[in-house]
C-alpha cells in the first residue's frame, strides 16, 4: 500500500515537471530569480497563479482601543438681540472680552426716543403734582365747610348743597389730570420698553463669545442674534455616551484629535462638575473663540493592552466553529491550517499564546 502511495507521489512529480519543462525552454533565463532566494531556484509559470500576502509572528505590543466620538458644545451661553429694530449707535465689547452680569454691551440709537421719554417723564410728574395739588384744594374747601356748618352759620340744607357744588367744580379738573397721567404713563411704559429693547445687557458673567460682523452702524431687526455671551468654564468637548466613561478619570489629561492634525489639550470634568450624567465632558484647558458649536473630535481610548507578547496582525486570523486558526507557509512554499490559542485580541494585532512561534510566515487570504 505505502509504494503504491510513493508510485502515486512520483507520477504526480513527472507530470509537473514535464508540463513546466516547455515553458522552461521557451523562456530561458527568465526563470532565473531576480534576488538571492536563499539558495533555491524558484521557478514562476507562465499561467495564472494565486497570490498571497504573507505576514510573520512577531514579539510586539497589542492593543484593544475604542474611538471615542465628542462634539463641542458651549454649555452655558446666551445669545442676546435687540427687542426693537434699528440702527446700532454703539457696541462696548468685542470678541474675548470679559463681561459682568448688567453690563451693557450694545445700544441702538435712541436719541428722539430719549427725548421723548425725558418729555412724558415730565409730564407724568407735572400731571401727579397738579393732581396732588387738586385733591388738598378739594379737602382745604370741604373742611372749611365742615367748619362752618359746625358753626352754625348754615343749615344743613346749605351745607349739603356746598358741599356737592364743591364736589362738582374739582371732579372736572381731577379728572382731567388723572386721564392725563394715565395716558402719560402708557406712553412712558410703551417708550421705557422700547428702550430696554433698544440696549443688550449681559445676563451673566462670561466672556463674549461672538459679536455679528459689522455690528455698529448696521440697520438690525430685533431678535437676530448679535452677541453671544458664554460662560468659559462651561465650554467643553462631550462625548456621543456613557458606555467608557469608567476608563476616564476626573482631572485626567486627554488630547482630542480635530480635523487636519488639530489637536485639543482637554481635561476630564469630574461628574459634580457636569451638566448632566448622560455624556464624559473634556474641558479645553485654554478657551479656543475659533471653535464653533458642532465641531467634532476623537479621542484613542485604549482597553486593554499586553506588551511584549507574540503577535499576528487580526488579518490573518480565522474562526471555525469559535476556534481560532492561521495558514501557515512553510520553508519549501507549502501552505497549511494550523490552530492557535489566543490572549487578547487587540484593534489591530492578536496575541497568541500557542500553536506558533516568533518568525512563522503567515498567509492573509
Amino acid at each position: 500500500m505505502g509504494e503504491r502511495t510513493e508510485m502515486k507521489r512520483r507520477k504526480a512529480m513527472i507530470r509537473t515537471a514535464a508540463a513546466l519543462l516547455p515553458s522552461m525552454l521557451l523562456s530561458g533565463c527568465g526563470l532565473l530569480p531576480a534576488e538571492d532566494t536563499g539558495g533555491r531556484v524558484v521557478l514562476v509559470q507562465a499561467t495564472d497563479e494565486v497570490s498571497y500576502e504573507l505576514a510573520q509572528a512577531a514579539i510586539g505590543d497589542v492593543e484593544l482601543t475604542k474611538t471615542i466620538y465628542c462634539t463641542y458644545s458651549q454649555l452655558k451661553e446666551e445669545n442676546l438681540s435687540f427687542g426693537v429694530r434699528g440702527p446700532v449707535q454703539y457696541v462696548y465689547v468685542k470678541t474675548g472680552d470679559t463681561v459682568k452680569e448688567g453690563d451693557l454691551l450694545a445700544k441702538l440709537y435712541t436719541d428722539d426716543l430719549d427725548n421723548e421719554i425725558e418729555n412724558l417723564e415730565y409730564t407724568v410728574e407735572k400731571n401727579e403734582i397738579l393732581l396732588a395739588q387738586a385733591q388738598e384744594l378739594k379737602e382745604f374747601d370741604l373742611t372749611a365747610l365742615e367748619r362752618s356748618y359746625s358753626a352754625g352759620q348754615m343749615t344743613n340744607q346749605q351745607y349739603q348743597a356746598r358741599v356737592a357744588e364743591r364736589e362738582e367744580s374739582y371732579k372736572k379738573s381731577l379728572q382731567e389730570y388723572q386721564d392725563e397721567l394715565y395716558i402719560a404713563g402708557l406712553r412712558l411704559a410703551r417708550c421705557r420698553e422700547q428702550k430696554a429693547g433698544s440696549e443688550i445687557y449681559a445676563g451673566m458673567d462670561g466672556t463674549v463669545s461672538y459679536v455679528r460682523t459689522n455690528l455698529q452702524g448696521s440697520y438690525i431687526m430685533e431678535g437676530n442674534n448679535a452677541i453671544t455671551v458664554i460662560d468659559s468654564t462651561k465650554c467643553a468637548f462631550r462625548s456621543e455616551n456613557m458606555e467608557y466613561a469608567e476608563y476616564y478619570i476626573p482631572g485626567e489629561e486627554v488630547i482630542l484629535s480635530g480635523g487636519s492634525g488639530v489637536e485639543y489639550v482637554t481635561t476630564v470634568m469630574a461628574p459634580e462638575d457636569a451638566p448632566d450624567n448622560e455624556h464624559v465632558y473634556f474641558a479645553l484647558k485654554e478657551l479656543d473663540f475659533q471653535l464653533s458649536v458642532g465641531t467634532r473630535a476623537t479621542q484613542k481610548l485604549v482597553l486593554d493592552s499586553r506588551q511584549n507578547v507574540l503577535t499576528i496582525p487580526i488579518s490573518v486570523m480565522h474562526l471555525s466553529a469559535g476556534q481560532p486558526y492561521v495558514y501557515c507557509e512553510d520553508e519549501g512554499g507549502l501552505k497549511e491550517m494550523r490552530y492557535i490559542t489566543t490572549g487578547l485580541v487587540g484593534t489591530k494585532y492578536v496575541e497568541v499564546l500557542d500553536g506558533l512561534s516568533e518568525g512563522d510566515i503567515l498567509i492573509r487570504k
